[in-house]
């Protein structure tokens, strides 16, 4: 999936000062996608701000890096006492914001599209696995570890991300590959009558197979733009 960078100099955030994100806090907008990136970007907000956003056609905004600390779970040391979250509890007294990355989901009541709740599972285990790649460190994709902005802050925000919210599908979407034993095996992949050996990956029976591999087999140059991160395969034009 295509993350749109979002973010611009009014953007607010703050250092991490060495902490190494741990938890992930799903929230629900409350407004329109447009409402968000327009709030997030604003001069005028002083307040606020999240490291992604979530539209209900499937889109995924980016806001802020992970590495920078948003300003969308913080609590004072008194508040941080009545969390529910395990994580906010064992981390007290440093201020959830230091430690956490947090995803907002346009909406009302929690209640998310199809699209919209691919893009958040599939959200979820980017954030983790760059949080692996930045810091070499595990980001587990729990009931610990993912839970939303009513258990950090249950005063303020007894009910965001919202009564709807899919927790159950979510966690369940969420499970290692150990945990959901995915079957992965080679697939034999032909390619106008030319079989690509060992180049085909079958997992849980959809068939992968590298850009590179079928564009030769096709005759077709493959490009690959690492700034735009796109894939551009030219074949010869057929008469």
């Amino acid at each position: 999936m295509q993350i749109i960078q979002k973010g611009n100099q009014h953007t607010n955030s703050s250092s991490r000062d060495g902490h190494v994100p741990l938890a992930i806090v799903n929230h629900i907008s409350g407004g329109t996608m447009g409402s968000m990136d327009a709030w997030f970007t604003s001069k005028d907000n002083l307040q606020s701000s999240a490291h992604f956003g979530i539209s209900k056609s499937g889109i995924i905004h980016q806001y802020l890096p992970i590495e920078r600390m948003a300003w969308a779970n913080g609590l004072t040391a008194a508040n941080i006492k009545k969390a529910t979250a395990v994580i906010i509890q064992e981390e007290a007294p440093t201020n959830p914001n230091k430690y956490t990355v947090s995803i907002e989901h346009e909406g009302i009541d929690g209640a998310l599209t199809e699209p919209q709740f691919t893009a958040s599972v599939w959200l979820h285990k980017y954030i983790a696995a760059e949080v692996k790649r930045i810091y070499g460190k595990e980001l587990l994709l729990d009931t610990k570890h993912v839970i939303g902005h009513f258990q950090v802050d249950p005063v303020r925000k007894p009910y965001c991300p919202g009564p709807k919210f899919p927790w159950e599908r979510l966690y369940a979407a969420l499970k290692t590959k150990e945990d959901e034993d995915v079957k992965v095996d080679k697939a034999a992949t032909v390619v106008n009558g030319n079989r690509l050996a060992d180049e085909g990956v079958l997992i849980e029976g959809r068939v992968y197979v590298p850009l590179a591999a079928v564009g030769k087999a096709l005759g077709a140059a493959v490009d690959w733009n690492n700034i735009t991160k796109t894939a551009t395969l030219t074949t010869k034009e057929v008469k």
